[in-house]
């Protein structure tokens, strides 16, 4: 259907009433409108949502007739609200949250899982790697988010799919690739943005072209933010009389990429991409303890001083094949490099005279491999099959570094250590999957899939290790399958379910590291028998679309047995507390996600959501997770009938939630409850020369208020003060 790429949301306490009125309106007659190309005019959408997406089912598939909640933002939206990262766009969408601050450290949580629970993909290979800690995840940055077509998000499981990690879902960045066939020529972009709340200074080009059988696509991006400040406030039992920098939120970073195709054939492409990510001085951000009312002065600062990552992807892709056991074939090979960096700097004060600082550091390469062959076959009779295997592989070589200085007991004190705190090691997966589709009566379709896998690590000798620390191996392996179902009511009307597991290997870091903790309250030992964390989940909802409106509920369950958890090992190491990473819990999760856009007519459109969460420990009863349990919102949008013109109002409202653990947060024993608002316009000036310039401005944190997000809460960091961003583009 035609759309906008401007939307608007109503007050965030009307939503549910909007969402009423739109399912009302759309029994009305309503006119019928024809779909949109692939080169429809962006400036002509009027819904946020993307209704076509590849992720949950490997094939192109209409969101409407997908059984797994998805969420598909494509590249118009992506261009109008010039994100920091994908983040930025889906923080006003049902199931979705954050966790970090600034523009290099936010990564997604979906359904109150996140870190290594989601697995984080580009072009449907996988990001992950072996090294990152549990709770931290993949960035999404080394992506360029200017560079992207669109980004698909699956809610639930998708291990049948895309293997290890993909237990509360899948984030899909789909980056734009060369020119098709039949578009010879030679076209581009560039913008300049800043954003006055950390004064970030961003630039972005990029050039693509095709020549016959020949295509092309080169593009760079830079970035300077610095640290960003916090709004004065109250939010929970915190009270901040200034503005308050939150220090270490800002980067340096850059992304370039080169892209090139050639086709072999009307039917068959070879490509191959280089790309390259550079950041420095990117940290996880914290406050001045003193600002937040804490007088013992403790100062944990985790930061990224260097990062590289080098990556090159080979691809070939045919279609059209027309053989007895294939009509598309992909097969693609990967390549990358991971160089990073990692300080922790601590320091404790004991008395105004006396305390202790530690100073670590951590430099890690990581190498990683990947290959992936798939195939899809449709059948006379509508049947779709998608089957293949993959294999990743992951080498991690680090050196550590550790000075611990003591003061006011005498003379100074220092003690050195240069021991690593992880063995040199590999991870290795792989995998077999095969997923049907079958048409089994003329309303209702079933879907059904299945994976095995195999995952195997091992230490290897290490410089400052002894002996026995190398040659410890784990394997383990996992089989899990997905069922789901669509039952079409009415035209437009579908009834969707589906049932799966799915599954998360242990890495490196949980079974073999061993050192102090990241808070440097403790110290964590090696644990090599680690099970693999396993899944039930299942989806019941409906989705409906009638011309100018797309609507969706679901309802979920997703349980989590085997979940690793840091627990207290009875023993101390060097005076610090042990600790050590086990398998004891059984974790759910429950909630309610609703959506619903409409096109009001006269260029106005309205999009509205509502979610809720609820996570427990099945075994004790008791509430767990660090995510918010209500959240409702919406964006109400209008666009001028010729397209030069839009303006967009979004609200996003997170409920207050009491039944959570913030030992020693300054907001006290609650997350309490926020609201936040943003405006956003848009002017096409006219053209010059060929060349189409776009003025874009926003303000976001529209009221000045001091609030975080549910998982920077413990950790206390602030979101940024009210802000204007302000960007011209060219197209050409």
């Amino acid at each position: 259907m035609r759309s906008s790429r401007f939307s608007l949301a109503a007050q965030a306490t009307a939503v549910a009433a909007t969402l009423s009125a739109a399912l009302i309106a759309t029994a009305l007659p309503l006119s019928a409108q024809r779909a949109d190309s692939a080169k429809a005019d962006s400036t002509k959408k009027v819904v946020k949502l993307a209704p076509v997406g590849v992720t949950a089912t490997r094939t192109e598939s209409s969101v409407l007739r997908t059984a797994v909640p998805m969420l598909v933002i494509d590249s118009t939206t992506l261009r109008a609200d010039y994100p920091n990262g994908i983040g930025d766009v889906f923080r006003n969408l049902p199931g979705v949250d954050v966790t970090g601050v600034g523009p290099n450290q936010v990564r997604l949580m979906i359904r109150g899982q996140r870190g290594q629970r989601i697995l984080l993909a580009e072009d449907g290979m996988r990001l992950n790697n072996a090294r990152r800690q549990q709770d931290f995840g993949e960035l999404s940055a080394i992506t360029d988010v200017n560079s992207l077509e669109r980004v698909e998000v699956v809610r639930g499981p998708a291990s049948v799919l895309y293997g290890t990690d993909a237990i509360g879902g899948v984030v899909n960045q789909l980056t734009l690739g060369t020119p098709g066939r039949g578009r010879d020529g030679v076209s581009g972009t560039s913008f300049y943005r800043y954003n006055e709340a950390d004064g970030q200074d961003a630039g972005h080009l990029r050039v693509a072209g095709r020549e016959g059988a020949f295509g092309f696509a080169l593009s760079t991006s830079h970035r300077v933010a610095r640290a960003y400040s916090a709004p004065a406030g109250t939010f929970g039992a915190l009270t901040l009389a200034n503005d308050t920098e939150v220090r270490d939120s800002g980067v340096q970073d850059r992304s370039h990429a080169a892209q090139f195709s050639v086709d072999l054939g009307a039917r068959q492409t070879v490509a191959l991409k280089l790309s390259r990510y550079d950041a420095r001085e990117a940290g996880y951000g914290y406050v001045d303890p003193l600002a937040l009312g804490d007088s013992s002065g403790t100062v944990i600062r985790l930061l990224y001083p260097e990062q590289t990552v080098d990556r090159a992807v080979l691809s070939y892709n045919a279609t059209a094949l027309g053989s007895r056991f294939a009509d598309k074939l992909a097969v693609t090979v990967s390549n990358g490099r991971n160089d990073r960096v990692f300080s922790q700097a601590l320091d404790i004060p004991f008395t105004p005279t006396a305390g202790m600082t530690i100073r670590d550091r951590n430099v890690t390469r990581m190498l990683s491999d990947g290959l992936r062959v798939e195939a899809t076959k449709v059948t006379a009779t509508g049947h779709v099959f998608t089957y293949g295997a993959d294999w990743y592989r992951d080498r991690s070589s680090n050196s550590d570094s550790s000075v611990t200085r003591m003061y006011g007991f005498g003379p100074p004190s220092t003690t050195t250590s240069t021991t690593p705190n992880l063995p040199n090691a590999w991870f290795s997966t792989g995998g077999i999957f095969a997923q049907g589709r079958f048409n089994v009566a003329e309303r209702f379709e079933l879907g059904a899939g299945v994976r095995g896998q195999t995952i195997h690590s091992e230490t290897q000798e290490t410089a400052g290790l002894p002996a026995d620390r190398a040659g410890v191996s784990a394997s383990t392996s996992a089989l899990v399958g997905q069922l789901s179902g669509i039952y079409r009511v009415l035209e437009g009307f579908n009834v969707v379910a589906s049932v799966g597991r799915a599954f998360r290997a242990p890495n490196l870091i949980e079974r073999y590291f061993e050192g102090t903790t990241t808070d440097g309250n403790g110290f964590q030992l090696a644990t090599p028998s680690l099970a693999p964390e396993t899944s039930l989940n299942v989806d019941l909802g409906v989705k409906f679309r009638r011309a100018r409106f797309y609507g969706e509920i679901t309802v979920f369950v997703n349980t989590i047995d085997d979940a690793i958890r840091i627990i207290e090992a009875d023993t101390t190491v060097n005076g610090f507390d042990g600790y050590r990473n086990a398998n004891i819990d059984r974790l759910r999760d429950t909630g309610i996600e609703a959506l619903g856009e409409l096109q009001l007519g006269r260029g106005f459109s309205v999009l509205g959501y509502v979610s809720t969460l609820d996570s427990k420990n099945v075994d004790t009863e008791t509430s767990v997770g660090d995510s918010y349990g209500s959240k409702v919102g919406g964006e109400l949008g209008w666009l001028s009938s010729n397209g030069r013109y839009g303006i967009r109002y979004d609200v996003r409202h997170q409920g207050e939630r009491k039944d959570v653990v913030l030992s020693g947060s300054p907001i006290g024993d609650r997350l309490p409850a926020f609201t936040t608002h943003a405006v956003r316009s848009s002017v096409r000036l006219p053209s010059v020369v060929g060349v189409q310039p776009t003025l874009d401005v926003a303000v976001t944190n529209l009221t000045n208020a001091l609030f975080s997000e549910a998982s920077n809460t413990g950790f206390f960091r602030p979101e940024a003060r009210r802000s204007v961003m302000a960007a011209m583009r060219f197209d050409f």
